[in-house]
């Protein structure tokens, strides 16, 4: 069976979870790490041989600290890195290797204008591209879609604390997104606190309180972000009579499911990263596609995202800016 070539680019926490779950790939596999750090590097090659089974050896791991040394060919590249360098990154190597399909971290970029110049280069580069917006991808989330009746309203509701507004709100736009069938989504509501915190990654800015907007079918999604508490975050459903509550984003998680003749709860589970990427990358190699959304999928959602957030700078610091400190 031929060897497929995988590459990671960007080998930091979110790129060394890709890297666990791709030991379970299960055919002849060369996987290249590139980061310009070495520790980063070790960390991940660390983290895989803690969960690769022994003996395995149908996986063969390189590391670089730059793009120079690659295959010419890439069946599948996933692109790790922060937001600030990522459309760099993304050039540097479709310019340098003939990449066959690309798979990119989000937040995608932190200026609107990148979003469609890096759409038309994907376009006119023929490369097909998904973005890690993993929840859609999920058995739990699924489910509840198939039991979502389109003809009524639906209304997501989000809250807890410190879940990480700036950077995971997008995941939970595109779950919104996938749930109703709708692409076109506009924030509407801006309730969020004056002050713009500092993110525990240096360089980037965290958001707490409450925003809402609604897509075309005039379906919901509200997010709200504590600054402090204990609680854990839950995922409201409303669709008609029924509703579905979700306590918890990873790991174990809690289902309540409630409608006008029966209410249940049930114990189930959301992947963790390192439980999901070998599932896209079998699925993109073997049918050339996968359960990500889509770059074209993705765009409007992040650009209406850097919208909300840049506008919300621009207010509380009187400063003109056009870049987002969000990944």
């Amino acid at each position: 069976m031929k060897q497929s070539c995988i590459t990671i680019i960007g080998t930091g926490n979110i790129g060394s979870r890709h890297l666990q779950a791709l030991c379970h790939l299960e055919n002849p596999t060369r996987i290249d790490l590139v980061d310009p750090s070495d520790e980063s590097l070790k960390i991940a090659r660390d983290r895989y041989e803690e969960v690769t089974a022994p003996g395995k050896n149908d996986i063969m791991l390189h590391s670089h600290n730059n793009l120079d040394d690659l295959p010419d060919t890439l069946d599948l590249v996933i692109v790790a890195t922060n937001s600030s360098v990522r459309e760099k990154v993304i050039r540097d190597i479709t310019n340098k290797c003939h990449v066959k399909n690309l798979i990119l971290e989000k937040v995608l970029f932190q200026k609107a204008g990148q979003y469609t110049d890096v759409d038309s280069f994907l376009k006119n580069s023929s490369i097909p591209t998904w973005v890690n917006c993993w929840m859609r991808t999920t058995n739990l989330y699924k489910k509840i879609k198939s039991l979502l009746n389109h003809e009524e309203e639906i209304q997501m509701k989000v809250e807890g604390p410190q879940w990480g507004m700036g950077c995971i709100s997008i995941h939970f736009m595109d779950l919104f997104s996938y749930l109703t069938n709708t692409g076109s989504f506009k924030f509407t509501e801006n309730k969020l606190n004056s002050k713009v915190l500092a993110a525990k990654r240096a360089g980037y800015s965290e958001f707490f309180g409450c925003i809402a907007g609604q897509n075309s079918k005039g379906d919901t999604l509200e997010l709200i972000c504590y600054e402090t508490g204990e609680e854990s975050t839950t995922v409201k459903i409303r669709n008609g009579s029924n509703s579905y509550q979700i306590t918890g984003l990873l790991g174990d998680v809690v289902l309540k499911t409630s409608s006008e003749n029966e209410n249940s709860t049930e114990d189930t589970s959301l992947p963790y990263q390192s439980q999901l990427t070998h599932i896209w990358a079998n699925q993109i190699l073997e049918k050339g596609s996968c359960d990500l959304p889509t770059y074209v999928e993705s765009m409007p959602l992040h650009i209406e995202l850097i919208r909300l957030f840049t506008d919300h700078i621009k207010k509380n610091t009187g400063k003109e800016i056009d870049t987002c400190p969000i990944t």
